[in-house]
């Protein structure tokens, strides 16, 4: 089998090389908008947190006072092309999961998805000005000019996934992203121990000077459809979940609520009605009270009438720590040079 991988490794290693050389010398042109752009990504594929991170930026935008919209590619969607997110029930199918919740947390701000992300900054910029496009999963996606790269390691990733598809995760070589990056943010850093943590500073440390920002997930608690809020839940639930890595939802609910099982889906999956189905059948047999599910999740779930009165959706934020004052200082001298 590594016979085969390796030089598919190379082969793709090759062309993603070319193509990041042809738009570091100016050979591929990226389109400048009226607006600052932050990227947000990874190099591996599968979940980093780079929503939580996104959802945290916004909530500096807020804080701020800057004017900001949120531009994605809606993965696996439904519905083609650029389009503006609502917050009508079926969002997650029709325009992603990641953006759906994007556009349920803030509500006021311009969330777009669109497989091109010059076509999606131009359709927000021809209804309004704003200071700030945030594109989440744009690390790759060069075609766009950006101002600040925002570049995310998920601490919880095996170092040898780091080595290029198919023999590894990543979409791209370490090194020539590192420097095309401006800032590095290590996700999940309180789901490893603290010499795993270490670590992976020491890794990344000695292959790049940026500023390194480390990102704990933080549980918030349990909302219910009709908006309250409990730290913990007395009776027992059944997780459900379609994350690309369902044990990190399971530690975070550690001591916060007895779940009887974990209903594992595929990352991104669409819930059909003989599914929920089955959910609540599993949860009668296993006298589960609630069913509780991700924020990007219940973006689907939610649209099924019979899962609403006992469906707690685990919220989770982010605690910031390290050169945190390194980021904001860049927002800040993006608003600056605008101006």
């Amino acid at each position: 089998m590594r016979s085969i991988l390796f030089p598919i490794r190379w082969m793709y290693q090759g062309i993603t090389g070319a193509r990041n050389w042809a738009y570091d010398r100016g050979v591929l042109k990226q389109q400048v908008v009226a607006s600052k752009v932050i990227s947000i990504g990874n190099l591996t594929v599968g979940g980093t947190g780079k929503t939580p991170v996104t959802l945290a930026i916004v909530d500096y935008m807020k804080k701020k006072k800057y004017s900001c919209a949120v531009i994605s590619r809606g993965y696996k969607r439904e519905e083609k092309g650029v389009l503006e997110v609502d917050v009508s029930p079926g969002a997650g199918q029709k325009f992603g999961d990641e953006p759906a919740l994007i556009k349920h947390t803030h509500p006021e701000i311009p969330v777009v998805v669109g497989e091109r992300r010059v076509l999606a900054a131009q359709f927000v910029l021809e209804k309004q000005s704003v200071d700030f496009l945030i594109c989440d999963d744009a690390f790759q996606h060069r075609a766009l000019h950006r101002d600040l790269n925002i570049l995310l390691f998920d601490v919880t990733e095996p170092v040898k996934n780091y080595r290029v598809m198919p023999v590894g995760l990543a979409r791209e070589t370490m090194l020539p992203a590192l420097r095309r990056s401006d800032i590095i943010i290590l996700t999940k850093t309180n789901l490893v121990s603290a010499e795993e943590l270490d670590e992976r500073r020491r890794w990344l440390k000695e292959k790049t000077d940026k500023p390194l920002i480390e990102a704990e997930w933080v549980f918030k608690g349990f909302r219910s459809h009709s908006g309250e809020l409990r730290e913990t839940l007395k009776d027992s639930g059944l997780l459900v979940s379609g994350v690309a890595k369902p044990e990190t939802i399971e530690r975070l609910l550690e001591g916060k609520v007895k779940t009887v099982k974990h209903r594992k889906f595929g990352d991104h999956h669409r819930y059909t009605d003989l599914e929920v189905e089955n959910i609540l059948d599993e949860s009668s047999a296993t006298q589960a009270r609630w069913i509780l599910t991700t924020g990007k999740d219940a973006m689907k779930l939610s649209a099924f009438n019979r899962l609403k009165d006992r469906l707690w959706v685990i919220e989770l934020g982010l605690e910031l720590k390290g050169d945190v004052k390194a980021l904001y200082e860049a927002i800040d001298g993006l608003v600056r040079t605008r101006n």
